[in-house]
């Protein structure tokens, strides 16, 4: 299946309509455990970023029809996501398995990404007074980059967590334009040197991550002074 990011929001939100809470309904609430950057979008998707080369783990909680939390399965379903031409995606459903909620209706699962994972959750359990409900998370990458200042107006960036992607890094002016005589650089090391010569100021730096870059947790442009 073909989305951009904002149709795939509309997307699982239609999606969960299947699920739609009720007097009396089961629930499944998911959250991001542990630490790290994370929200929520407006179908309540919830949104959590994990750090280079770490899973990030997501929490949820299971209620029965009662709203008592209940031991029952969970249903995990991983979707994909591969960028296509036209700036578009495809969301394909990569694999599912199978995991528990403890007597206290609490479960976790530690995903790991490259890019970005959508992990649906779902229930269903007559036996146990648990009817259908479900939720759904999304894990993205987050790119840590740092900078060093190395003298003479020359500074480094280096980014990690792009898993070797090709990256094009920009040092800007303080109003995020870039700077004459300061050209963009590409590389696949994630490592970069600038030379600002004798500027002076405040400035910024970018990592344009091309087709992947909207898979990537969206972080505010830092900023650096000199």
């Amino acid at each position: 299946m073909k989305f951009r990011p904002a149709a795939f929001v509309v997307t699982a939100a239609l999606g969960l309509v299947l699920f739609a809470a009720s007097a009396g309904a089961s629930t499944l609430s998911l959250e991001c455990a542990g630490k790290g950057p994370h929200n929520k979008d407006s179908v309540g998707t919830v949104l959590c970023a994990a750090e280079p080369g770490v899973a990030r783990a997501i929490s949820g909680t299971v209620k029965d029809d009662a709203g008592k939390p209940v031991a029952t399965k969970v249903t995990v379903t991983f979707f994909t996501w591969t960028p296509v031409k036209g700036g578009y995606y495809d969301v394909d459903e990569a694999s599912t398995r199978t995991i528990s909620s403890n007597a206290g209706g609490a479960f976790t699962l530690p995903v790991k990404t490259d890019t970005r994972v959508t992990v649906k959750f779902s229930v269903g359990d007559e036996a146990k007074g648990v009817g259908p409900a479900g939720a759904e998370a999304q894990v993205s990458r987050r790119l840590d980059v740092k900078l060093a200042k190395l003298g003479g107006g020359k500074v480094k960036l280096t980014v990690k967590g792009a898993a070797g992607k090709k990256l094009k890094l920009y040092v800007l002016d303080s109003s995020g334009y870039e700077i004459p005589g300061v050209p963009a650089k590409s590389t696949k090391s994630g490592t970069a040197v600038f030379n600002l010569g004798s500027r002076h100021g405040e400035f910024s730096y970018y990592v344009d991550a091309g087709v992947f870059g909207d898979l990537f947790w969206e972080e505010r442009r830092a900023s650096f002074r000199l």
